[in-house]
C-alpha cells in the first residue's frame, strides 16, 4: 500500500511500452534472458540506456541495477549517453585506412563540424570510427546505424550525409533501408516476438531438428542488390 507523500519511482517505459516488456519476459524460461531486448527497448525511448530505464530493466527482471549496467556497458549497440539519429561508423581498420578510410573520416568531421566519437548539435549524426566492421572486400567502408556501404570515397560519404539531412531515402549497399536509430533499437528489441512460441521451444525445434534453411551458399555473402551493388 503506498502512503500519502510517498514518492514514486521514475519510469523509462510508458504503460503500453511496459506491457511490451512483460510479453519479452514471457517468452524466456528465465526472466534475466531478456535482459538483451529490454535495453534495447529502453534505447528506442531516448535514444540511448538511461540509468532509470536500468532500474526500471532490473525491476522487471528481478535483478539488482549494477547487474544490468554490467551488461548495457558491455554491448557497443547499446549507448550509454545521447546519440544522433544516425550513426555513421567509419572503418580504420587495416584495409580501410590503406584505401582512403582517413580521408572519409576527415571529410565527415569537416562536413559535420565534429571529431570521431561526437554529437552534432542538433543531435541528427553521431560519427565515430571503427575498429573493424568485417567489411574488407568492401573497403573503405562504412555504415550508418550498422547499414553497410562499400567502396565509399571521401565525397560520396558527405553526399550520404546530405541524403541524410533532406529526409531522403537511403538504402544500403544489400538493398536494406536506413532507419533511424530509435527504429532499429525498437525492432532489434521486439524481433523475438516476432516468432510463435518461448524462447526455449525455438531452441529445441533448431536443435533438435532441422536448422532453419538458408538460401544463401555455405561461405558465401548475401546477393547485394543496394546502391553502389554490381547487382542492382
Amino acid at each position: 500500500m503506498r502512503h500519502e507523500g510517498a514518492a514514486v519511482e521514475a519510469r523509462a517505459l510508458s504503460d503500453e511500452q511496459r506491457e511490451t516488456a512483460l510479453k519479452l519476459v514471457a517468452k524466456y524460461p528465465n526472466p534475466r534472458s531478456a535482459i538483451l531486448p529490454l535495453l534495447f527497448l529502453v534505447q528506442s525511448v531516448e535514444g540511448y540506456v538511461t540509468e532509470t530505464g536500468m532500474r526500471e530493466v532490473a525491476g522487471i527482471i528481478g535483478l539488482e541495477p549494477a547487474q544490468v549496467l554490467a551488461t548495457a556497458s558491455f554491448y557497443t549497440m547499446l549507448k550509454k549517453a545521447p546519440q544522433g539519429d544516425y550513426l555513421i561508423s567509419v572503418c580504420r581498420n587495416i584495409a580501410c585506412t590503406h584505401l582512403g578510410g582517413r580521408k572519409v573520416i576527415a571529410a565527415l568531421e569537416d562536413r559535420l563540424g565534429v571529431t570521431a566519437g561526437e554529437t552534432t548539435e542538433d543531435g541528427k549524426f553521431t560519427l565515430e570510427s571503427a575498429e573493424c566492421l568485417a567489411t574488407c572486400d568492401g573497403a573503405p567502408s562504412l555504415q550508418v546505424n550498422y547499414e553497410d556501404f562499400y567502396r565509399m570515397s571521401a565525397v560520396e560519404a558527405v553526399a550520404l550525409v546530405g541524403r541524410l539531412e533532406r529526409g531522403e531515402q537511403v538504402t544500403s549497399f544489400r538493398g536494406e533501408a536506413v532507419k533511424s536509430a530509435r527504429e532499429i533499437s525498437y525492432e532489434t528489441a521486439v524481433a523475438g516476438l516476432q516468432a510463435p512460441g518461448t524462447a526455449g521451444e525455438l531452441s529445441e525445434r533448431t536443435i533438435g531438428g532441422e536448422s532453419p534453411r538458408s538460401d544463401t551458399a555455405p561461405g558465401t555473402r548475401p546477393k547485394e542488390t543496394g546502391e553502389g551493388s554490381p547487382n542492382a
